[in-house]
């Protein structure tokens, strides 16, 4: 039986290139996309046949409970990438430019994954949640886009609480992933690897950690991320 995985935020860049790599990989593929214009991209892959897509917005409860119900079969590993980089300053930004960068990369995520995580294969299942180094404490040493850096700093303590909780008691491992530097929309084209790198990377990452039974902090090659 091919095995499942359920990759939020399917549209484009990394999302998109970890969907191309796990029908490549033979997987029954789940994606979500926010909005119908966003489908065909996904449609034109090779392995469509396999591929399964659902609307959601990670800020939306009813969204979230409706892809939450929708999935009545165990998935083996269910991979949360959702963000926005969000203003510079925390100083410069209005309460309403900070609340919803919150609820884009924190929050949102986050509820999801609780919402999900009933669903993940226990014992052997990996819930993944696509972080950054830009949330460690211990690695900024030069500064900038601190709000950024706080909403994955925040996404990581949740993720290890969900992970105490009811992740662990499921035998359930959960990954904060760091992307690495990737030429996309966001990383721009001055970084240092490609999405393909990345995301072949990520998915022997996510395949490596079935089992595990931990909650680890790790960039795409699996190296250990201080917290």
């Amino acid at each position: 039986m091919p095995k499942s995985i359920l990759i939020v935020g399917a549209s484009r860049g990394l999302g998109l290139g970890l969907v191309a790599e796990h029908l490549r990989r033979g997987y029954d593929v789940i994606a979500t996309v926010r909005k119908s214009a966003d489908e065909p991209v996904l449609k034109a892959l090779p392995g469509a046949d396999r591929l399964t897509i659902h609307h959601l917005d990670v800020t939306s409860d009813a969204d979230i409970a409706r892809l939450a119900a929708a999935l009545t079969d165990p998935v083996d590993i269910v991979f949360i990438n959702a963000g926005v980089a969000g203003p510079a300053s925390v100083t410069g930004a209005s309460p309403d430019e900070l609340n919803a960068v919150m609820q884009a990369n924190v929050f949102g995520p986050i509820r999801l994954a609780h919402a999900l995580i009933g669903t993940v294969r226990e014992q052997t299942g990996v819930l993944a949640l696509m972080s950054s180094i830009m949330g460690s404490i211990a690695e900024n040493t030069f500064g900038g886009m601190e709000v950024y850096r706080a909403t994955k700093a925040a996404q990581n303590s949740f993720a290890r609480s969900l992970w105490l909780g009811s992740a662990r008691s499921r035998g359930v491992t959960v990954l904060s992933v760091h992307p690495g530097w990737v030429r996309t929309d966001m990383g721009g084209a001055g970084a240092d690897i490609d999405v393909d790198t990345s995301v072949t990377g990520m998915a022997d990452q996510l395949q490596a950690h079935a089992g595990a039974k931990v909650h680890r902090f790790i960039d795409y090659s699996g190296r250990e991320i201080a917290w």
